[in-house]
């Protein structure tokens, strides 16, 4: 279940810093490129901060010239609070011509920071060159190190938010995965000592799994990027993709699973027997985003659908079934334009044969006609989460998230949740 925010062991040592924990601050994004600086970000207008003097530069807005000269630093005004915006910077010899070109994928910042998911409004900073990619995000409170995955292998583990990979193919794209966890005491919300206690209890018992994970909150940030050489194009031409399809599914991997409540006469209840596959037939819960651009305002349609529940007796004899409702599926359509839309999908849903809490995510989607998607979501730890993209040219789905099950234990309230935002740059 969401909004879970239990206060952590005393041998956490985390109390005293939470008396003197601090709001996020606006920061100087510090890249390291041959041309900037540093980059800040207001509510309203993103400033580069050049590291050449007397250098000329030249700045695109998705390809529309907004500054040309020499000063120290340039400002790109009149924006909108919490928006991604993609940079062409180019730095020019004395004849004007171009002698290095890079591109910078940034936002601009949010007066009001979202209250269910920390990695919904942070800022992150990417930029590419023919030599590197830079990253850089805005730090999560209560996290003291971040463990960077490229391509699914971990590459390092840094102390600050900022990676820069110097090891980049100009022909090759890449997928970056920040990893963090903190203490449940530092979390947004209200804390409760008894809800801490109750995770402690499940987390020592409940075997392959640790008091400790059950007292920390995951997060994974990851950032999707085409190869170099194409998305350093001076201009990226639209994308012709008219038709996307978002699914998301739960689902349990094993074949049986054991009720933990031990006096239920309901002892075991039938699983999915499967891994992650996106075409499967099986699974606890299915929902479909159908989205047509063709349109001059997009058509959008939630297909859904709840896997059947199945329950068996000590001997794993056959004692009933039944399926849940879907109505806890809801799609709510924030913002919708013949550009961009912003959605949010919401999903709890229980087990219609025992009680039991109910299996909770909520999902924040952007989706630009251009190709470009920044989605966000949170979910309990259980059952398996899988969530995949695909449009009308392609003929498999693109996985986007994926989060195994710590076990049924974990859809309690009393557990810590799992944080999740992916996007792009092409």
């Amino acid at each position: 279940m969401l909004y879970r925010y239990p206060i952590a062991a005393a041998c956490l040592a985390g109390a005293a810093w939470l008396s003197l924990k601090r709001r996020r601050r606006q920061r100087l994004a510090r890249i390291n490129s041959l041309m900037i600086k540093s980059i800040e970000q207001k509510e309203n207008e993103i400033t580069f901060h050049w590291k050449g003097k007397e250098e000329t530069y030249n700045v695109y807005r998705e390809g529309e010239l907004i500054y040309s000269g020499s000063d120290s630093s340039a400002t790109d005004t009149g924006l909108i609070a919490g928006k991604t915006y993609l940079y062409t910077v180019e730095a020019l010899d004395a004849n004007k011509r171009v002698m290095d070109r890079i591109k910078v994928q940034t936002a601009t910042a949010t007066k009001d920071k979202s209250a269910v998911n920390i990695l919904q409004d942070l800022i992150v900073t990417t930029v590419v060159t023919e030599s590197l990619i830079s990253m850089e995000w805005e730090p999560i409170d209560g996290v003291e190190e971040y463990t960077v995955y490229r391509n699914g292998e971990r590459l390092a583990k840094v102390r600050e938010g900022r990676f820069v990979d110097y090891s980049v193919r100009a022909d090759q794209a890449y997928t970056y995965s920040i990893h963090a966890a903190r203490p449940l005491l530092l979390s947004e919300k209200g804390m409760s000592e008894e809800k801490f206690a109750a995770a402690g209890i499940i987390g020592f018992f409940k075997k392959g799994a640790t008091e400790k994970e059950a007292a920390f909150e995951r997060f994974r940030l990851t950032k999707q990027i085409g190869s170099l050489r194409s998305v350093l194009e001076p201009e990226t031409p639209p994308s012709a993709e008219t038709e996307w399809t978002i699914r998301y599914m739960t689902f349990l991997e094993d074949k049986w699973l054991k009720n933990p409540n031990f006096f239920s006469p309901l002892r075991y209840f039938k699983g999915d027997g499967r891994g992650f596959d996106a075409d499967s037939v099986s699974y606890r819960t299915k929902a479909d985003i159908l989205i047509n651009y063709d349109e001059e305002i997009p058509t959008i349609r939630l297909v859904k659908d709840v896997g059947q529940t199945k329950a068996y007796g000590w001997l794993r004899r056959f004692k009933k079934e039944d399926t849940a409702s879907e109505e806890g599926i809801k799609l709510e359509k924030e913002n919708v334009t013949k550009e961009k839309l912003f959605l949010q999908l919401a999903h709890s849903v229980g087990n219609p044969l025992v009680t039991s809490p109910a299996i909770d995510y909520k999902v924040k989607i952007l989706l630009c006609k251009s190709g470009f998607f920044d989605i966000s979501g949170i979910h309990d730890q259980s059952p398996h989460h899988e969530v995949y993209m695909k449009n009308s040219s392609q003929a498999s789905w693109q996985p986007l998230h994926q989060a195994e099950s710590k076990g049924l234990e974990w859809l309690s309230e009393t557990m810590a949740d799992q944080f999740w935002r992916l996007s792009n740059f092409k």
